[in-house]
């Protein structure tokens, strides 16, 4: 049984899918498994990884039988992971080889809910803005504070789950597809929001969350991501509808 899942969702990725690969396997935890689930891709892209997996026993590759959707694949993607940990590994993003020896001590601690990292963010790979960094050194802060300023402060957390560590049943029971009491948006075809809520809906569960002050994840901004391509403003609507549903839920608490 493996330690760690890294778990990779892809749709139509040939180009970009080996090296998000090589990223993952040259974790210096080596006792890892990686899930990649292709979402019924048209190119070359699931046989780029099954070449690779010939190679490499630990990559797991399955296929969907028809095209369920980002957030739906993220969810076959966890349902297919064997490890009590798992990390969301975006199909055109990059970790670092320490990722997992510097976040797996922290969640070993069960009143740890998840670790996050702060995320570079850029066009060529390594280089770029870093987003996300919240403290100076490696730190761990109260749940009800982490709620707090993720729910009212821009920015002071990462919304994408590729930037953090969780329990995987944590992630397959906080990847959701719909709110209850909201219509009129499909959370399931961008993710915009219900990502984020990955975040805070895990938190409210333990004493507190863990944070690696490095920027141990790398987000490709390019023109086929759905955060940056932002078709009809949908990104930034996704987000407000799942931070006012968590502050809803919150008060009916």
């Amino acid at each position: 049984m493996p330690i760690a899942s890294i778990l990779i969702p892809v749709y139509n990725r040939e180009n970009l899918i080996g090296r998000t690969l090589k990223s993952a396997l040259a974790q210096t935890v080596t006792d890892i498994e990686i899930v990649v689930v292709d979402n019924q891709s048209t190119d070359r892209t699931f046989d780029v990884v099954a070449a690779m997996a010939e190679h490499d026993k630990r990559i797991r590759l399955f296929r969907n039988d028809t095209n369920l959707g980002p957030v739906r694949n993220w969810i076959q993607c966890a349902a297919h992971a064997s490890a009590a940990y798992s990390k969301i590994l975006f199909s055109d993003d990059l970790i670092a080889p320490t990722f997992l020896e510097r976040t797996l001590p922290h969640l070993i601690s069960p009143q740890c809910g998840l670790v996050y990292t702060p995320a570079m963010v850029g066009h060529a790979d390594w280089t770029g803005a870093v987003h996300y960094r919240a403290f100076l050194n490696d730190t761990k802060f109260a749940r009800d504070h982490f709620i707090r300023m993720a729910t009212n402060m821009e920015h002071f957390t990462p919304v994408s789950p590729g930037a953090a560590l969780f329990r995987t049943v944590d992630l397959r029971k906080h990847i959701l597809t719909e709110l209850p009491g909201t219509e009129g948006y499909d959370f399931a075809a961008t993710g915009a929001g219900v990502d984020w809520l990955i975040y805070t809906l895990t938190a409210l569960n333990y004493e507190h969350v863990a944070y690696v002050d490095a920027p141990l994840t790398y987000f490709h901004a390019h023109a086929g991501s759905i955060s940056i391509n932002n078709e009809n403003n949908l990104v930034p609507m996704g987000y407000a509808m799942a931070k006012q549903w968590l502050r809803l839920t919150l008060k009916g608490l």
